[in-house]
């Protein structure tokens, strides 16, 4: 059984999908099961015939054990791996998936190497019904390539999970939410710095006025 913040989870991710969002992060710390709010949403998903295709990329590490999850809390959901050695096996386990329906499982390294195999099929663009990334504070620099290479994936929807949505600076969390929300949110890089980014960075400088610290507050709470 889920526990009440992971039903709420669900929940969340659902309402993204029935209004029609393009995507959302999903932020909970790390050890609140951020993984089977996933396996259980997909499942109903499924279930319901909403959705056909999903690419689920993760650091190499967590392949396996999201492999288990799957097989554990959801025996009848087709699952494939674009991972491992053999070029050959990746791509029959991806054709699968992109004939009938399911999930892909692949890391960001085979991301980095294959982005142009997964983002297509037979020579024409395939769109994912979702992408989803864990440890999704790897995209928080816009312009390093594994960024480039999710950008470069057709996909109808796209979550993110991370328990660290904010690390350094604001820059990284626009980077995020532009990636989720398919622009739709914050704006552009440039517009965001203007008019988020730079008043709040200024009101926290050792000499800003009263006006600027005032001014910062209003916009990070307008932030949030």
């Amino acid at each position: 059984k889920l526990f009440q913040h992971q039903r709420e989870g669900v929940a969340f991710l659902y309402r993204l999908h029935r209004e029609g969002r393009p995507g959302g992060i999903l932020a909970d710390d790390m050890g609140l099961g951020k993984t089977i709010q996933i396996i259980a949403f997909l499942s109903g998903m499924f279930d319901s015939e909403l959705i056909r295709h999903v690419l689920l990329i993760m650091p190499t590490t967590l392949v396996s054990s999201w492999l288990a999850e799957f097989a554990r809390w959801t025996p009848g959901l087709r699952v494939k791996e674009f991972h491992g050695t053999s070029k050959t096996e990746r791509t029959r386990n991806l054709e699968k998936i992109q004939r009938k329906n399911g999930i892909v499982i692949t890391s960001y390294q085979m991301l980095i190497n294959n982005w142009k195999q997964l983002a297509s099929c037979h020579g024409q663009d395939f769109v994912w019904d979702y992408i989803i990334l864990d440890e999704a504070h790897k995209i928080k620099c816009p312009s390093n390539k594994t960024t480039k290479c999710v950008y470069a994936i057709p996909a109808k929807h796209r979550l993110l999970l991370t328990g660290t949505p904010l690390q350094n600076n604001l820059q990284e969390m626009w980077s995020l939410f532009d990636f989720a929300c398919q622009g739709s949110l914050l704006g552009t890089a440039k517009t965001f710095r203007m008019e988020y980014e730079n008043p709040i960075t200024r009101a926290r400088e050792k000499d800003a006025t009263v006006g600027e610290k005032a001014l910062g507050l209003k916009i990070s709470e307008n932030l949030m």
